[in-house]
Order: structure tokens, then sequence, then C-alpha cells
């Protein structure tokens, strides 16, 4: 492997109008181009997989291929600040011998595996510049955008259905025992809960959890803002637009105030740096869509649900406690952690399982939050100088996850777009230093 170096001449992934920044890339490569097909059908095909009952698997498999395509490479690039990602993969591995059950050994095999194969995606969509142009990526994940924005409506026609997938009928029942197996062979549409005083189908789909769609709308909806941009990512502006307006009303309804905080102050970061940078047409856009979310809110009936959810932080002095019970489970085992989250004896959620610097300072100790924090901090910054309006929207896709690492769990979905959207600002980036 190679570290990462300095662009060194125009880039075949993006070409910008007049007036935008101009972009750059990695050095080009002598190897035979990457195939797309592993990267279309881990994201874009995400739809399918859940309702196969296979999304939480498909991360692994197809980095399967992605990995025997980077092994038969000469010389691969890896970002600068990497060796911060290979002391979270040690202490997260070195986790196993505090595991003491089948279910819960499950359950880490599957959390380590999609740790290795979102090392893999990184490294996959950095090192692809020849077959894997910027453009045929941000499209798998505007894709997954869309299918976001209408499964949020289909929470609204369908309600809590769930099912056991074909997956279900296939894996041992004592794999099941695990709660997170269990939950992605189980796909359900909505959690119907009443918080503001009447019922709520807060929306899932295509993912397992209300959080995850909360989370991933945050993270997606950077990359339909990069489509916007870019006209070889083949969807119209028209689309684009009508899924952003479209998407207020679902991710109101979903109650999710982690989305609204990330989401709000990721637009407001990307109006700071695009306006320090001096890029008008994008500070106009960035002002606009914030603009739209805020004005779509307050002339409508949202407004209320929105302050109903603000009066009704019910699940505060839970999530409260829940964090206290990581830290001082973590004083016990502080270099080790426990492996997995553990339940806990006044019929809370499982302790860890609450956002994902407390699942991993408790599942993999201190050593491993060190090592998870430090990488994406890293790559936050190791990206921040972007040449294009595109490489800009990728970059904040990384800061959208930062600001969710107290309050949403990063795997399965989160972390892969994240190592996706990083390698694509490394990409476009001059200056990779």
């Amino acid at each position: 492997m190679t570290a990462a170096v300095d662009s060194v001449g125009p880039s075949a992934d993006h070409a910008e109008p007049a007036g935008h920044f101009r972009p750059s890339v990695l050095r080009p490569e002598a190897e035979a181009p990457l195939p797309l097909w592993p990267i279309t059908g881990m994201i874009a095909l995400t739809p399918l997989w859940f309702i196969l009952g296979l999304a939480g698997f498909t991360w692994v498999i197809f980095a399967a291929p992605m990995a025997a395509s980077l092994v038969r490479r000469r010389g691969i690039v890896v970002p600068k600040g990497f060796g911060w990602w290979i002391v979270f993969l040690a202490a997260a591995a070195v986790s196993v011998f505090s595991i003491d059950s089948v279910p819960r050994l499950s359950g880490w095999l599957l959390r380590y595996g999609y740790y290795v194969a979102a090392t893999i995606t990184l490294l996959y969509v950095l090192n692809g510049r020849k077959g894997l142009p910027a453009w045929s990526v941000i499209r798998s994940f505007t894709w997954l955008w869309i299918a976001t924005v209408v499964g949020g409506y289909l929470a609204f026609f369908v309600g809590d259905l769930s099912f056991l997938a074909p997956m279900g009928y296939v894996i041992p029942g004592a794999l099941r025992e695990n709660d997170l197996i269990n939950t992605l062979v189980t796909p359900s549409f909505a959690d119907l809960q009443d918080i503001i005083g009447f019922p709520v189908p807060r929306p899932k789909a295509p993912f397992p959890y209300t959080n995850s769609w909360g989370s991933m709308l945050g993270l997606l909806t950077p990359f339909g803002l990069m489509a916007l941009n870019e006209p070889r990512v083949g969807f119209s502006k028209t689309v684009i637009k009508v899924t952003l307006a479209a998407s207020v009303v679902p991710a109101v309804i979903s109650l999710n105030r982690g989305l609204w905080l990330s989401l709000g102050v990721g637009l407001i970061y990307a109006a700071f740096r695009f306006g320090v940078a001096g890029g008008s047409r994008a500070v106009r856009n960035s002002i606009l869509v914030a603009v739209f979310f805020v004005v779509s809110i307050v002339v409508t009936p949202l407004s209320g649900i929105i302050m109903s959810r603000l009066d009704n932080g019910h699940s505060d002095g839970d999530r409260t406690e829940l964090i206290l019970d990581a830290i001082e489970g973590t004083m016990e085992r502080p270099v080790f952690g426990w492996g997995a989250p553990r339940p806990n004896d006044r019929n809370l959620p499982s302790v860890g399982t609450h956002g994902q610097i407390w699942f991993v300072m408790f599942s993999h100790g201190f050593v491993g939050a060190i090592g998870y924090i430090g990488a994406l901090l890293s790559l936050a910054w190791r990206t921040r100088r972007q040449p294009t309006v595109t490489g800009m929207w990728a970059h904040i896709v990384i800061i959208v996850g930062l600001i969710q690492l107290p309050y949403y769990l990063h795997v399965p979905h989160q972390l892969f777009t994240m190592m996706a959207a990083a390698a694509l600002a490394l990409r476009l980036q001059s200056d990779v230093s």
C-alpha cells in the first residue's frame, strides 16, 4: 500500500461548468479498471435486499469481490491518517475475548465484518478512478436516497407491517436469538409510536430501525445535492428537486430530532464553507434548500408536530441512563470492552445501542473509541479543502456523520456511506494531505 498523494493532473471524474471550483484527483493508475457492479449492487439495490432480509449482509458479501480486485493491484493508495482506523480495527478484534455466548459471537462477527467491509469500500472507491467514476458512485447513493424518501411514505400506507423475509427461513434459529440479526431478517416499514400524544408511523424502510432511517436521510441528502450539481449522474434537476421537497414530510413525521439537528448543522456548515470559498451559486443553493425546509414546516401543520416532539422528550432520561451505563461499563473493562451491547436490569434497550460513540466505547474499550473517532476526524480534516462543489458535499457527509456520533449507530449502512463519501472527497480534492 502507498499513502495518498497530492493530485497531479486533470480529473476524468468531474467536469464543472465555468465559474465552479476546478477539480483534481489522485495520480493516474496503470492498473485495469475496477468493476462498478459491486458498488451498484451494494448500494443501489438496498431496497431489494431489504425485502429479502439480506440488507444487513450484502455490505459484507459485496466487499468480497472488491477485496479480490484490490488484491490484484500493485499499488493501493490509502488516505493519510489511516493508522487511526487500524488502531480501531485492532481494538475491535481484541474485544472478541469478552464475548460469552453464541448469539453475541454471531453479532460480533457480523459487526466486525461491517468494519472490514467498510474499510474495503473506502479503499475501493479511493482507488477506483478507472472504471469507477465519481458520478457512478453518486448515482448509486442518489438511488438509495430516493428509495429512502419513498420508504418514508410507505410508512403512511402500510404502517408497522412486518414479515419474516426469505433470509429468515434460511439462517439457523440459534443465530436469530441475536437481536440485531433477528431485526435484519424481519423487515418492517414503520414503528407505530405514541410520542407526541397520538400514534405516529415512524419510517424505517429500507433500513432496520427508525433511527437508521433518520440517520441515513441526513447522510444521503448531500448525495442528492451532488446529483443536482453533476449532470452525468443521470437524474434530471426536476426529479432531484421534487424528491427534496417530498422528503420534508417523512423527515418531520419520523420525529428524529437527530436528523433535524445533523442535517440542519450540515446545511449551515455548507453555506459557510461555500461562502468562504466564494462559490456564490453554491451558497445560494444551500440557503434556498434550508429556507425551503423551514418555510415548508412553518406554513404547514408539520410545525405543530415538531413543537410537540421537542416538548415531549420522553426518551431523554432513558438515553442519559444508557450513556451513564455505557461509561460505567467501559470503566470496568477499559481495554477490551464488552465485545457487544449487554442488557440492563431496568427494562431499557441494551447498553451501547444508542449512539455510535457509546457503542464503540462500551464494546471495544477506550482504545477502540479513540481509534474510531480519530479516523473520522482525520478524514474530515483531510477532506476540508475541496476544489469542487461535489467534493464539498461529499465532505459534508462526514460532518453530518460526526454530528450523529452521540445518538445514532453507524452500522451497518451509515459507516459505508461515510467511507464512500470520504473516498470521493479525497479523489476530488487537489490537496490530499
